[in-house]
């Protein structure tokens, strides 16, 4: 019995230590490292650029229903494509799931 419970604690200590590391679980941007949540349309542009590795070209605001609100980016991206992406204005992450995963 005392082993199973030194074996969970020593679980449970490994998984504290790998969530601390993990920036947002910080508050902080994953690829920036700026605090959370971002607060300027540069600070966007900054986390995109690195995210995706690229220069922002354009960027838009898109109001939607209600005060709901999110960017869209246009990034130039290498290979010297453009993509379009929108972005959460809080986390400076692409609101789309399959963005995000392709990011991972």
């Amino acid at each position: 019995m005392i082993k199973i419970i030194a074996g969970l604690l020593f679980s449970m200590g490994l998984a504290l230590m790998a969530s601390a590391d993990d920036p947002a679980r910080q508050g902080l941007h994953p690829c920036t490292g700026e605090k959370l949540p971002l607060s300027t349309e540069k600070s966007i542009v900054k986390a995109i650029e690195c995210l995706y590795q690229g220069r922002v070209a354009k960027v838009e605001i898109i109001q939607r229903s209600g005060n709901s609100w999110f960017y869209q980016l246009r990034v130039l991206i290498p290979g010297g494509r453009i993509k379009t992406v929108d972005v959460n204005p809080e986390t400076g992450m692409p609101l789309d799931a399959k963005e995000l995963e392709a990011l991972s």
